[in-house]
């Protein structure tokens, strides 16, 4: 009986371990065809990620004058995207649109009040 108790205290261990150490991606990572498309009406349809207090992309081009939309997913938690630059702040996830119309970097962070690593949830949009 002890035997089974331990083998299934380990591999209960050995399970909640795995699943605490798991991490999605490997740094940041800059939008590209997967999380950006060219939409109707000449609109630039960007989809950024927010989980494990990053975000997915982390750095989003564009080009001066282009019209953007911004959709937040969030995939755990409760996050928010705010870019201060250009009136954009999601409470919640959804869509903004904005004309990039300042060139130049422009962060992007979480706008909701989200754990310990909520600091850390920035990223750039550059608008070139």
């Amino acid at each position: 009986m002890k035997k089974w108790m331990m083998m299934g205290l380990t591999l209960l261990l050995v399970l909640v371990l795995s699943a605490c150490g798991s991490k999605g991606g490997s740094g940041s990572s800059s939008s590209d065809e997967s999380s950006s498309s060219g939409g109707s009406d000449g609109v630039k349809e960007i989809k950024v990620t927010a989980s494990n207090f990053k975000f997915e992309p982390s750095e989003i081009k564009v080009k001066k004058g282009e019209k953007v939309k911004i959709t937040l997913e969030n995939k755990d938690g409760n996050h928010g995207l705010a870019i201060p630059d250009f009136n954009v702040d999601l409470q919640q996830p959804g869509s903004a649109e904005f004309t990039a119309d300042q060139a130049g970097k422009h962060e992007f962070h979480c706008s909701v009040m989200c754990g310990a690593g909520h600091s850390d949830m920035k990223g750039t949009l550059i608008v070139e």
